[in-house]
């Protein structure tokens, strides 16, 4: 027991330590673009680049972990997570830059498509197991800022190179010391397979609410710091109170809330509610008030991303197949959220505006997660 337990707890940190690599450009994009001559849309890339191999990657990953086991590709992951990592901080331009993003990206899409069924296999409840899995990520995103601001005010290369330390000294700790049960003992995964899942309707419901959500969980993210306005260490330890509120909202909240209802209750009125701070955040001038719905945002996407993953993990098929095709679905969402927030606002010349879309989409996955609770 006292195994499975040191197991999960170095599982937890790994996730943690992995996803710190979504948000660590943040604080030293500027430098990059002065130290590499890159302009706006080049250093972009390094965000779009990481997300969407990520995305791409979901599956194909699911569908390895099937094959050659859980722990393999989890830890494949973490040591590749390492060597992009370490890479970055050794690029001498923004193409070498961008790739190594992009392979950072595909090295999280296998660490994440494992990690959280390892994590259901080492914990004795399902709902703690998921809601550790989305807390980690959040304090993980969160603390990215942070690292990337204060070791970055020395040279953009540190930021790159203590993550790559880290993943290295993770992906040791997961190799050594944890030990999955049963791993690797599934049957494999055929193309028909696939089919059947992405004809699924509680699946295909469950996965574009989760798309249409996840845009408005990556404007926060991703494009509030542009209208918020704030020097890069206050940003750090503002999106640090988002990580924490996020973190709280997936370990705390959401478990006691499924405790006591069932998930389908419970997702349709949190995304509605996540819906309406977006529409109020539009309209709001005020530093402190934005800093306080940002806060407020990061508790409902901690509640939204344990429910919702929760939820489609329910469906009777292959879990590291619905993991992949969920977090494909949910991430291209994402990953197309920073680049569209930015033609948006530049389009319409109004900075605002990009937080309107994403309600509207929030409001169109409250719908679709509305039908699916109410059909039988």
């Amino acid at each position: 027991m006292k195994n499975r337990s040191f197991g999960r707890n170095i599982t937890v940190l790994s996730i943690f330590l992995a996803f710190m690599g979504m948000g660590v450009v943040d604080p030293i994009l500027p430098d990059i673009a002065l130290k590499l001559g890159a302009n706006h849309w080049q250093v972009e890339m390094l965000f779009s680049a990481y997300i969407f191999m990520m995305a791409f990657m979901m599956l194909p990953a699911g569908v390895l972990a099937v094959k050659f086991g859980d722990k393999r590709v989890m830890a494949t992951g973490l040591g590749l997570v390492a060597l992009f990592a370490t890479l970055c901080s050794f690029a001498t331009s923004i193409v070498d830059l961008s790739l190594y993003r992009a392979g950072w990206g595909f090295s999280n899409a296998l660490f994440f498509a494992t990690a959280l069924i390892i994590l259901i296999a080492l914990s004795n409840e399902y709902h703690k197991a998921v809601g550790l899995f989305e807390g980690a990520i959040g304090f993980g995103i969160s603390a990215g800022p942070l690292l990337g601001g204060f070791l970055g005010e020395h040279s953009w290369r540190f930021p790159f190179l203590a993550t790559g330390i880290l993943s290295l000294c993770a992906f040791i700790a997961v190799l050594f010391f944890v030990k999955v049960p049963n791993d690797n003992k599934r049957k494999s995964v055929k193309l028909e397979d696939l089919k059947a899942l992405f004809t699924n309707r509680k699946f295909i419901l469950i996965s574009f609410s989760a798309m249409l959500y996840f845009y408005g969980f990556i404007v926060i993210l991703a494009y509030s710091p542009l209208v918020v306005n704030l020097n890069p260490v206050e940003m750090g330890l503002l999106f640090f109170g988002w990580g924490l509120a996020l973190a709280c909202g997936s370990i705390v909240i959401s478990t006691k809330l499924e405790s006591l209802y069932e998930v389908k209750q419970i997702i349709p009125v949190t995304i509605l509610i996540f819906a309406l701070i977006l529409f109020i955040i539009m309209n709001v001038e005020s530093k402190a008030l934005m800093s306080m719905l940002i806060i407020l945002s990061g508790l409902l996407s901690g509640i939204n991303n344990s429910v919702l993953t929760s939820y489609v993990m329910e469906v009777n098929f292959e879990k590291n197949i619905i993991s992949g095709g969920f977090n494909f679905l949910r991430w291209m969402g994402a990953g197309t959220a920073p680049i569209l927030s930015g033609f948006i606002a530049g389009k319409f010349n109004n900075m605002h505006l990009p937080f309107l879309v994403a309600a509207i989409l929030s409001i169109i996955s409250f719908l679709l997660l509305f039908s699916l609770r109410k059909a039988k």
